[in-house]
Order: structure tokens, then sequence, then C-alpha cells
């Protein structure tokens, strides 16, 4: 059955496949992934030089990202291979599952490190965006613009964002932060406002109609304008003291003509068109007083509604307010100022927590490192490592590194618990594995020792399982190395589960199995 994926683009004949598929996972081609090891020349395209997407294999034994072999083909008639040239016959191409699941497994930092300190496999590197706290992601509140960091995707929802919804504090209907200002000033029927005809009176919005019939100051005709007064009242207290001086100099001046009244009635007592005249001016005189009481009693209503609307306590309230706000608002500024140092302390912390552990690591494998060509492998829960290779999350295990000697050759094992090529799935694989080493330019190539793989017997009885080989000069999994490490090379049937994992044996003992390498170290000269 041919792959789906490069049966799309490249004719029929161009593919065939080399084992089952498995787990379906992938990855961004086109992102710059920082890999925990350095990356290593097979998980490389041979074409664009960058790690394998969905590999593709080649006759001559070559490994290329799909894409990368489509464009070879759209490229040339007779398409080649970069490296040696050779002519890439289409129905040779297969794709490489094998290779495509190591590559998944490859261990990668997050983009967001140092913040975010997770190592996981390649495949699944989009799931943990989609989850990391340190991941900046697209303000979801309609016509905000900033992006901010998941873990504070909450606090700025409800807190900081200038396009959250919060509720009036007048009208208590929700209203965008940005514009609440304006909303309380034009729009909210609630809000508070002293009255705008200085009467000093505080009302609401919806109020002011209402309120303009009954003010004191608003601007109306003068109550005796029927008496001839054209004057427009505005400021009631200066019009009512200019009326009272008025009223003073009219008071007077009645007094003053009922006197000289007096006068004319004993010297003319008895002339008819001169009484007719007084009786004119009598009628004038009382209305007069009339007009004396009504305004002594306006000035006295006024007196009143001023002691009413007395308003220094409420102007005292607002300054001690306004004295608070400020206090407030300079604590504010230094909690922001020591908000921002807590928050360096604690990406100097976190740099300084993921040095400690990767320091630890590497003492730890220092503590047990080999310098004697012989390894102990200690591998515990066996069982759950065992599951994880069948289920494809991790098919091999490495041991630390050991050596033939202080400036001696550099090595390890692997280990596929559930088997690999011929014992996959009935046997654990054992290999031996060659590394690059800082005094390879000092020592013989090939490598040409003999090696041995051992599983140890747990009983004391030392029944131990033990293969060896030579070292095959031809290889080139004992050449010097130019990545880093070499093909590895060993037993793919190295023990059977049945005998492995038979009740009657000892070789697991607390779900703990002990594998041990050694190197014939005759003839090897030491440095």
């Amino acid at each position: 059955m041919a792959s789906e994926d490069l049966a799309g683009q490249v004719p029929d004949f161009y593919i065939r496949q080399n084992s089952t598929n498995g787990v379906s996972l992938d990855f961004d081609p086109d992102v710059n992934y920082q890999f925990v090891e350095i990356l290593e020349d097979r998980y490389k395209c041979t074409y664009c030089h960058l790690v394998l997407h969905n590999p593709h294999q080649t006759g001559c034994g070559h490994r290329f990202c799909l894409h990368c072999i489509v464009s070879l083909r759209e490229l040339n008639v007779i398409p080649t291979c970069p490296l040696d040239k050779e002519i890439i016959k289409l129905h040779e191409v297969f794709r490489d599952n094998c290779c495509n699941r190591e590559v998944l497994n490859l261990q990668v930092y997050c983009r967001n490190s140092p913040a975010c300190n997770v190592k996981l496999s390649l495949g699944r590197y989009q799931d943990h965006l989609q989850q990391c706290s340190f991941e900046s992601i697209q303000c979801s509140n309609e016509g905000c613009c900033e992006k901010v960091l998941q873990k504070d995707l909450k606090e700025h929802l409800g807190l900081h964002c200038k396009y959250r919804k919060e509720l009036c504090q007048y009208c208590n209907q929700p209203v965008t932060s940005v514009n609440l200002k304006t909303h309380e000033r034009t729009g909210c029927p609630d809000y508070p406002l002293i009255c705008p005809h200085g009467c000093m009176q505080i009302i609401l919005t919806k109020e002011v109609e209402e309120h303009v019939m009954l003010c004191c100051e608003v601007e109306i005709d003068c109550p005796y304008k029927q008496y001839g007064c054209p004057t427009k009242i505005s400021d009631l207290y200066k019009n009512l003291d200019h009326k009272e001086v008025k009223i003073q100099q009219l008071a007077d001046m009645i007094k003053k003509c009922e006197n000289e009244f007096k006068q004319f009635t004993q010297l003319y007592g008895k002339n008819s068109n001169f009484l007719s005249s007084t009786q004119t001016l009598a009628i004038h005189i009382d209305k007069s007083a009339c007009l004396e009481t009504q305004v002594r009693q306006l000035v006295q209503m006024a007196n009143q509604q001023k002691s009413k609307f007395d308003l220094r306590p409420l102007l005292e309230t607002i300054d001690n307010i306004k004295q608070k706000v400020a206090f407030l608002e300079s604590y504010e500024q230094r909690l922001v100022v020591l908000e921002d140092l807590s928050n360096q302390h604690d990406i100097h912390l976190g740099l300084h927590r993921a040095q400690l552990n990767k320091n630890e690591e590497r003492f730890k494998v220092l503590e047990g490192t080999s310098y004697n060509g012989k390894l102990i492998w200690k591998i515990v829960d066996y069982k759950m490592k065992k599951k994880e290779a069948v289920e494809g999350n991790c098919l091999s295990i490495v041991s630390q590194p050991f050596y033939t000697s202080r400036c001696g050759y550099r090595l390890s094992a692997r280990a596929y618990l559930n088997g690999d090529g011929s014992g996959k799935g009935t046997h654990v694989s054992l290999y031996f594995v060659v590394m690059r080493g800082e005094f390879d330019s000092l020592l013989p190539w090939p490598f040409k020792q003999k090696v041995t793989l051992m599983l140890l017997d747990q009983s004391g009885k030392k029944n131990h399982i033990v293969e060896t080989f030579k070292a095959d000069p031809n290889s080139s999994s004992f050449k010097r190395p130019e990545g880093e490490m070499n093909i590895a090379s060993g037993c793919p049937r190295f023990v059977p589960h049945a005998l492995l994992e038979n009740a009657k044996n000892t070789y697991i003992k607390d779900d703990t199995i002990f594998l041990k390498v050694v190197v014939d170290l005759t003839d090897l000269e030491e440095l």
C-alpha cells in the first residue's frame, strides 16, 4: 500500500513502504526547533539539510523530506541524489516509517524557553504550545489587539484590558472600559450632576428637565411684571437685596407723603376735587404696603433656601476623598515598581534553577561514568518502559557513556525493550554504540576491539545471557564518528521476552534489569 501523502503529488510507482503505519503525529517543518541534543546527520534531509519531515528513502540509501523529493522531481526530468549523483529511481523510493518515528521522538525545548523549561518530543510540540503558560496569544475581547501570555490571559481579561465590559456604577449597564467616562458624561441617565442653573442642588441627568420647572435660579419674569417690572430674575439673592433697598426708600417716601397729606387736608378739607385725588393716592399707598409685605416674605424664603443648600460640609468631604485617592495612587505606583522587581527576580530564579538541574544531571552522569571499558547499566521500571516502546512513544533507551580509559574511546549502549528489526515484538534488542569523544583525533581508527553484551542473573548463580562479537573494521558503525554517534551495531534478538519475563528466572527483580557491556582492552594502547 502506497503512502497517501506522496501519492497525491507524484506517480504511484514512486512509492513503496517499508513498515506498517503507526500513530499519526506531525510538526511544522518551517519552525526553527531547538533540540535538546545536537541533531544527528541521519535525521537531516539530504536536500534541505533540516530535520526530516515525513522522511522517504531512495535506492541509494539517503533520506529526504517528502516535499524535497517532490521538488527534485519538479526541477529535473531525471532527478539525482545531491550527495552521490545517483539517479533517483522512482520505484525504489519508499516512506521510512522507522526513521519517522525516531524523528518524532527527538527531544526539543519549548520555543518559550527559558521561561518554559519543558522538554518534549517533536511530535507533541504543537499540542504543547496550545497549553504552554508562556505562549503569547491574542486577547479575545472585541477591539483589543494586545497579545498576552496564556498564564496572564485571565487577569488581563478581568482587570487590565481596555476593551473589557464593566458595569456603570450609576446605571448598572455593561459598558466597554475605555468608553466608561464618556458614557457617564453623555449617556448615563443616572449620573449625578450639579444644577446647571446655579442652585447647587445635586440631581440625576434624567431629572434635569423636571428640575428646571422647580429651580429657583432659572430666569423667569418678575412676579410684579403686572405692575410694570421688566426684569428677568436670574440671581435671586441679589435681586431680593435690591428690592429690599427700594422698598425701604418707598416706605420713607410714603411716610413723607402721609405727613404732607395731613397738611393738605387741614388746608383744603372742603375742596371735593382735591378729596378725589387724595382717595386715589390712598389706594396707591395700600398697594405699596401690600407690595412691601410680599417682598419681605420672598426675602425670608430666600434666606431659608440659602441655609438649606449650604455646601461647605460636602466640599470638605470631597477634599478628604481627593487626599485619600492621591495617597492610594502613590501606593499603586510603588506596587507597580515592586511587581516589576518581583517578576525580574522570578526570571533570574528560573534561569538559575534550570542551570542547577542541568548541572545536577551532569554530575549524576559523571559519578556513574566508567573508564575501564566496562558498563553496568541498571534499567528500572522495566514494565512501564516496555509499554512505552510497545505504544511507540519511546522505542529505545540509551545508557550513560563509558570509556576504555580516561582518554579512550567514548561508548554507550542502546536497548529496544520491545525489539528492533527481526526481534521486534518478541525479543529485547541490545546494541553497542561508538560515540564522538574528545580524544578521537589521538585514537586508532576504525575501532577493532571485541565486545561482550550480557544480561545479568540477579539470583547470584551467574546464569548470565552472553553475546560476543568482534568489531568489523569495514562497517561504518566502527569508523571515527562524524556526528554525535555512529549507527548502533549489536544483537536484534539478544534475549526473548518469554525467557526474560519467565517467573522461574531471576533476570527481572523489583521491576529492574541489569545489562553489562565489556570491551576487551587487549592490544589497546593507553594514551
